[in-house]
């Protein structure tokens, strides 16, 4: 029986060429995830130092002000309370 016009098999060629080009790409994907794995594994550790020098060490500066005896800040002001008639009438201005 004739085959049609045009239409052919890849042949041993083609499918090298498939086997070759995937083969390039799962190893390029492996190596990027080795890559990855080992930089994981070095960062890991290297932020949970951090993170605990951060907590014995990083609170020094906060815990001052939090103390008991000490008096709390106060910031004085003039205050008046507002009615929302006011604002329909004049909206308020923007310094």
């Amino acid at each position: 029986m004739p085959q049609p016009m045009g239409v052919r098999g890849l042949g041993l060629r083609g499918w090298l060429i498939i086997f070759v080009s995937l083969s390039v790409v799962i190893a390029i994907a492996v190596a990027i995830a080795v890559v990855a794995i080992g930089v994981f594994l070095f960062v890991l550790p290297v932020l949970a130092v951090a993170a605990a020098l951060a907590y014995v060490f990083g609170r020094t500066k906060s815990r001052q002000r939090d103390k008991p005896g000490k008096s709390p800040l106060i910031i004085e002001g003039e205050f008046r309370r507002v009615d929302p008639s006011e604002f329909e009438q004049e909206p308020p201005r923007q310094n």
